[in-house]
């Protein structure tokens, strides 16, 4: 969502995750049965969430000179509620027409049945809900400032991201995350109060501060670790110890580790933050050993459009297959995810390359 691209290797990163995205969305068990090794490769392909939530804080808060004044939170609010505003409109369009060509007046009524769930929590599409997630954890940036005024040992920054990812680990490990689908947090501790969301005006209120409090409570290891982050890079004289090119060699193996090992020795609040930010450290460190083409430039300025478009995509592609190969849709496949997930990120691509052509359209739906 960054104007211009800092980093040619966060740009690539950027593309990968974003194929990631519509890897992770080209099949699981609401579609079909699912196989093993499906199932292993969408276990290596969750990081893309994780990765644009590590990439946003770093870049919102390690500059040398930060600006949050309220030009900022303008423009910042902007890039963030327009697009939610704008395609949850176009993806209740599209699966309005859809449903009702379809006769498929029970999806229809799914769909409508939970309002607050569209509004607030991206219901509209199961993408979306990144951006209100976005937006609670960019109101942590009025600390931001805070943290560059006053003077304080590198070890205070680190024992708060400490702390924040213990935290995000007991909500997740007490059953009170933000859980997609429902979109509902603190499903345990409304439960055992008999206070599960429903209808009810009161309900929803009690639903709404769980899931801003679970959001904050998400993102605040991102947003310390960045804090520490710029610490280290600002207020200490730290150098690398070793080579560029071998610290881009580290980078990739911890990021490889983490990714396929995570489940095996890494606490399940850490797992997710860990994997976000090693794959921003390796985007870093393949920096010093890119060109700033425009083919890397041009796929990190389209992720986000990329991230927002691609069900469309893949609903395109769903429908051309049942009618060509309808039996690849019998079940979750390594190959049914190829044949789902590549034609999409590249028409997703196109597309959004397409439309950013135009200035109106670029600010609006893709915030650039």
């Amino acid at each position: 969502m960054e104007k211009k691209a800092r980093f040619a290797g966060i740009d690539l990163c950027r593309g990968i995750a974003a194929y990631g995205v519509v890897l992770l969305h080209s099949g699981d068990k609401s579609w079909a049965t699912v196989n093993p090794l499906s199932a292993k490769l969408s276990y290596l392909f969750d990081f893309p969430v994780p990765f644009f939530l590590a990439t946003s804080f770093y870049l919102l808060i390690c500059r040398l000179n930060p600006d949050f004044s309220w030009n900022y939170w303008q423009v910042r609010l902007r890039r963030i509620f327009l697009p939610y505003i704008i395609w949850t409109g176009i993806f209740l369009l599209v699966k309005t027409i859809m449903f009702l060509a379809l006769d498929q007046d029970n999806k229809l009524e799914e769909l409508f049945k939970d309002p607050f769930s569209i509004i607030f929590y991206g219901g509209a599409a199961i993408q979306l809900y990144f951006l209100p997630l976005l937006l609670v954890g960019t109101s942590l940036m009025i600390f931001a400032s805070y943290f560059d005024k006053i003077n304080i040992h590198i070890i205070f920054p680190f024992i708060l991201a400490l702390l924040s990812l213990i935290s995000y680990h007991l909500l997740i490990e007490s059953n009170n995350a933000f859980l997609l689908g429902p979109n509902i947090a603190s499903q345990n501790l409304l439960g055992k109060l008999e206070l599960i969301p429903n209808s009810s005006q009161v309900n929803e209120l009690l639903r709404l501060i769980s899931v801003i409090t679970a959001w904050l409570v998400r993102c605040m290891p991102y947003f310390f670790i960045a804090i520490t982050w710029k610490f280290i890079l600002f207020k200490t004289n730290f150098t690398l110890p070793v080579s560029k090119f071998t610290a881009t060699i580290l980078a990739f193996l911890i990021f490889c580790i983490i990714d396929l090992f995570r489940d095996l020795f890494l606490p399940s609040g850490f797992r997710e933050v860990l994997l976000g930010y090693s794959l921003l450290a390796f985007g870093i460190a393949l920096s010093q050993h890119l060109s700033n083409n425009r083919f890397i430039r041009n796929l990190g300025l389209c992720s986000f459009g990329i991230y927002l478009f691609h069900p469309l995509a893949i609903n395109f592609m769903e429908i051309l297959i049942k009618k060509i190969q309808p039996h690849i849709l019998e079940q979750v496949t390594i190959f049914s995810q190829m044949i789902f997930s590549l034609p999409s990120f590249f028409i997703s691509w196109l597309a959004v390359h397409l439309l950013m052509k135009n200035r109106t359209i670029a600010k609006y739906l893709f915030s650039a």
